[in-house]
C-alpha cells in the first residue's frame, strides 16, 4: 500500500472503529493500526493525532497493551520533527482519563518528564501542562503515593537540577499547577512551595524573573496566601522582599509591581529558552 494511501487511513481509522464497533475493530483494525504504529513518520502523524479517539474505544485490557508503545513515539525519522512530539504531549493529556494512577505512574509519567526537558519550547510548554494535570489527576486516586512521588520527582530532577533550564522548567510546572488549581494549596506549601522559594537565590536571572512573576501573579492571588494564616506567608513575604532587592533590574521590576496586563502565559517565550 502506497504510504500517502496509508497517511489517509491512519488519520481516519478511528472513524472506521466508531462505525464497526468493538468487536470488528479488535479483529480487523487493531492489526492495522499497529502496523501504523511502525511506518514512516508521515503515517505515524496520524495515527497520534486521533490515539485518544482510537484508544477509548478499545476494551481496557486491550487499550492497556499500548501503555508498553507510548515511549516509541518519542523516536521519530527526524529529530527536528518538534510537532510530532508536541503533539504527543497533547495526546497523553487526554489519555489520563483512560488510564489508571499506577499505569500512569508507571508508563506515562517518564514521557512526560522526557518531554519537559525538550529542546523546543513549544514541546517544554505543551508538557508543562499535562505535568500539572498528571498531578491532579494523581492527587484525586486513592492512594496519595503516586502525587508525593512525583512532586519529590519533580523537586530532584528539576528544581536540583545542574542546567538553569531545568530550574527554570521547576518553576513553569509550579506555576501552571497553581493557576489550574491541580492540588489544594495547603498541599502544595507543604511539598513543593519551599523548593520553589529557595530558586529566589539562584545564580541565573531568567529563573528568578520567572519566579518573581509566578509569586505576585499566580501565587498571591489565592485565597491561600492572601486571607488564611499560615506558616508558609513569611517565608513567601520574606522572599518577595529578596527580590525586591535583588541585582537584576527585572527581577526587582516583577517582584515590586503587579503589571495589569502581564501575565505568565505571554512571556513565557520570551522568558524560556529555545532552540528554535
Amino acid at each position: 500500500m502506497f504510504w500517502k494511501v496509508r497517511r489517509t487511513l491512519a488519520f481516519s481509522i478511528h472513524e472506521l472503529a466508531v462505525i464497526l464497533g468493538d468487536q470488528l475493530t479488535a479483529g480487523d483494525l487493531v492489526p492495522v493500526f499497529n502496523g501504523f504504529l511502525k511506518d514512516l513518520d508521515e503515517v505515524r502523524i496520524g495515527v497520534l493525532k486521533h490515539l485518544h479517539d482510537f484508544l477509548k474505544l478499545l476494551h481496557p485490557d486491550k487499550r492497556r497493551e499500548y501503555l508498553y508503545q507510548l515511549q516509541e513515539f518519542l523516536v521519530t525519522d527526524n529529530s527536528r520533527n518538534w510537532r510530532f512530539r508536541a503533539e504527543l504531549a497533547e495526546q497523553l493529556i487526554l489519555l489520563l482519563d483512560l488510564y489508571t494512577a499506577r499505569d500512569i505512574y508507571d508508563y506515562l509519567r517518564p514521557i512526560a518528564l522526557s518531554l519537559c526537558s525538550d529542546k523546543v519550547s513549544s514541546v517544554r510548554w505543551i508538557s508543562y501542562k499535562l505535568v500539572s494535570d498528571m498531578v491532579k489527576k494523581l492527587y484525586n486516586a486513592p492512594s496519595p503515593t503516586f502525587v508525593v512521588d512525583l512532586m519529590n520527582e519533580l523537586v530532584e530532577r528539576f528544581c536540583r537540577c545542574p542546567r538553569w533550564s531545568g530550574r527554570q522548567a521547576f518553576v513553569f510546572i509550579c506555576q501552571t499547577i497553581i493557576e489550574d488549581d491541580c492540588l489544594p494549596m495547603d498541599q502544595f506549601a507543604e511539598y513543593l512551595l519551599p523548593h520553589l522559594l529557595h530558586l529566589a537565590s539562584d545564580r541565573v536571572p531568567n529563573v528568578r524573573v520567572l519566579l518573581a512573576k509566578t509569586l505576585r501573579q499566580t501565587l498571591l492571588e489565592k485565597e491561600y496566601f492572601l486571607i488564611c494564616v499560615n506558616s508558609y506567608q513569611e517565608a513567601v513575604e520574606q522572599t518577595i522582599v529578596a527580590l525586591q532587592m535583588d541585582n537584576d533590574s527585572d527581577v526587582k521590576y516583577f517582584a515590586s509591581v503587579h503589571p495589569a496586563n502581564t501575565k505568565i502565559a505571554e512571556d513565557a517565550m520570551s522568558t524560556a529558552s529555545s532552540t528554535y
